[in-house]
């Protein structure tokens, strides 16, 4: 499963490995989704900027997506 075109997905860190990419921080994210029972691993990126925070294993939050990009990330 890719990550949505448009919407949202509640998910948990399973594990955080900052990158950069041109001088831009990024964050590569290991997660579930929270909804998910199969427990399927998902890797995304978000871009510092939509990050309130440097994620940490074991945080919950909402990733919103546009275009399958991570456009906020949002702890709950």
């Amino acid at each position: 499963m890719n990550a949505p075109m448009v919407g949202s997905w509640s998910i948990e860190v399973k594990a955080v490995k900052p990158f950069t990419i041109h001088g831009d921080l990024y964050y590569e994210l290991h997660v579930v989704k929270t909804d998910d029972a199969t427990g399927s691993l998902f890797a995304i990126k978000v871009p510092q900027h939509a990050a309130d925070e440097m994620p940490q294993v074991g945080q919950r939050f909402t990733a919103s997506f546009l275009m399958g990009q991570v456009t906020q990330l949002k702890a709950i």
